[in-house]
């Protein structure tokens, strides 16, 4: 983790509703921070955090999803797939099993700590940022991570355990996750959100590179403002311009 803080002020021109929340995990007793007062369900934490002072939460404070994040093991009852019918998940057990061999988890025991803290707060350098947002602004943040790599956007989730796809999937993979509030399970029978809103995980390797890229790119193109009329008669512009610069056969056409 570097020790060096970045400055996320160019998040705030997003005017979230609800607040980027930086998350750390630690083997370490984290210092200048103090301890969740509560037991909340991992896809709650961050939630908490977005209107409440920094925290760090132990196994103690974790209600549901200690496994994900490497605090306990999943018991046979879980991972054999028994609760999938009881929940109305999975129709068997056998279904229900299967999200055990590709569900992302941390290795049990290797961390003891979770920080959580809202950006306008964050003291330390986030393992990865949580990010709650509208359609607009999910748009404009999955533009700036590839907007300079090229490379495409990946959903991975399922419909339980969707704390792993905030809360693991990118942290070990070093990839940008996101889900979709209401698909999640337990998120929706905890009521953690609206319906709608795309929770976007971001790790910390990605943040340098998204922060220079909403620096440098246009958050908003002029082709969004056009209206289908206006956007048909720029593209057809675009495609008289290009045939004026190549050969005709090289340039797209729509007819």
């Amino acid at each position: 983790m570097s020790s060096k803080k970045r400055d996320y002020a160019v998040f705030n021109k997003f005017n979230f509703e609800r607040k980027p929340v930086g998350i750390s995990y630690s083997l370490k007793k984290p210092e200048g921070i103090e301890q969740l007062d509560k037991s909340l369900g991992i896809c709650e934490m961050f939630k908490e955090a977005q209107t409440s002072k920094p925290f760090y939460a132990t196994k103690e404070n974790v209600q549901c999803g200690a496994q994900v994040v490497g605090m306990d093991a999943f018991p046979p009852v879980m991972y054999s797939g028994q609760l999938g019918s009881a929940f109305s998940m999975f129709k068997t057990p056998s279904a229900n099993r299967r999200v055990y061999d590709y569900v992302p988890v941390l290795p049990k025991d290797s961390i003891r700590y979770i920080m959580h803290s809202s950006l306008d707060q964050m003291t330390f350098d986030p393992d990865f940022i949580i990010f709650t947002t509208n359609t607009s602004q999910a748009e404009i943040l999955l533009r700036a991570s590839t907007y300079t790599s090229g490379k495409m956007w990946n959903s991975k989730s399922s419909t339980c355990l969707a704390c792993a796809w905030m809360y693991a999937q990118p942290y070990l993979s070093g990839e940008l996750n996101y889900i979709i509030s209401g698909l999640g399970f337990s998120m929706k029978g905890r009521n953690v959100l609206p319906d709608g809103l795309i929770i976007i995980s971001i790790p910390s390797e990605m943040l340098s590179m998204m922060m220079e890229n909403l620096e440098d790119m246009k958050w908003e193109p002029h082709w969004f403002n056009l209206g289908r009329d206006g956007f048909i008669k720029g593209v057809k512009e675009l495609e008289a311009q290009m045939i004026r610069e190549y050969p005709p056969e090289l340039v797209w056409t729509d007819q």
